[in-house]
This record gives structure tokens, C-alpha cells and sequence, in this order.
């Protein structure tokens, strides 16, 4: 048998019902493979330039704490999505979210395994696309799971 072009899957996770959806088609492949299932929610914030350094520190700190909460939160969302047995890794990324994607797969050499909300025309261009713009800068595999294709029921 020849082995998957891959180390693992990342899936990254906006905690939507996409996500979930997405999350069940990753653990499926991910155990189908033998290879782990990597989670990432990324949450950015930018720090205004006009903060003091004080004020920076204090940010910071409260930051590490939601970061720990985001985490102990991701667990916990995925649990009833995941096959018993898969080997699973969480990571919380402050980068923005495709910039995550991409530096979480490219790191593991990883297929991505995303789902996407199925916007289309004025929205997708207004508001811009995480999978969009991950599938056009990641030099890895994307899957973009709709939020109509199941892979098993919930």
C-alpha cells in the first residue's frame, strides 16, 4: 500500500455547524490514513498603535487567559464530532485565520479539510473568504467541504 502524500489534517474550526460539518469529513480522513487530526481556531486582534506599553502588557496578559478558555472550549466542541481512538492536537492561533491555516499546514505538511458557509456573488466579495483565499494561497491540499454535503448523520 502506498502511504498519503501527507502527515496530518488540519481542520481549521469557526465553531459553526460548517465546522462541524467539515470537522466529520477531517476525522474521517484522518482516520482513514492513520495520521492525526490537527484543530485550529485562530482569533486575531490587531493592538492599536496608540496603546501604551503598560496598558500592551495588560491586553496580553488577559489574552493568554482567553487563549486557555479557547482551547478548553475547542476540546469541548469537538468531542461529539470525533471517531474514539483518533489522535487529535488543538492549537489556538493569534495570526488571522487563513494566514493560520496556511503556517498550521504547511508546518505538518497537512491537507486542510475546511468548510465553507457556500456564499456566493456580493457576499463572498464584501466580506471576503477564509476558504477562498486559503484554497488560492496554500501550497498544500484543500478540501472545502459544503455545508450540504454530510458524511454521516449527527
Amino acid at each position: 500500500m502506498i502511504p498519503p502524500p501527507f502527515e496530518s489534517v488540519v481542520c481549521p474550526i469557526d465553531f459553526s455547524e460548517c465546522s462541524a460539518n467539515a470537522l466529520r469529513w477531517a476525522a474521517w480522513l484522518a482516520q482513514a490514513s492513520g495520521k492525526p487530526l490537527r484543530l485550529l481556531h485562530a482569533v486575531h486582534v490587531d493592538m492599536p498603535a496608540y496603546l501604551t506599553p503598560e496598558r500592551r502588557e495588560q491586553i496580553l496578559e488577559e489574552w493568554n487567559e482567553i487563549r486557555k478558555h479557547a482551547e478548553i472550549h475547542l476540546k469541548e466542541w469537538a468531542k461529539p464530532h470525533l471517531p474514539e481512538g483518533i489522535e487529535v492536537h488543538y492549537e489556538i492561533s493569534d495570526a488571522p485565520p487563513v494566514e493560520a491555516i496556511i503556517a498550521a499546514a504547511h508546518r505538518t505538511n497537512a491537507w486542510v479539510v475546511m468548510g465553507t458557509h457556500g456564499r456566493t456573488g456580493w457576499r463572498t466579495v464584501w466580506l471576503g473568504s477564509v476558504t477562498t483565499r486559503t484554497i488560492e494561497q496554500a501550497k498544500v491540499p484543500v478540501l472545502a467541504i459544503p455545508p450540504d454535503k454530510t458524511i454521516c448523520p449527527r
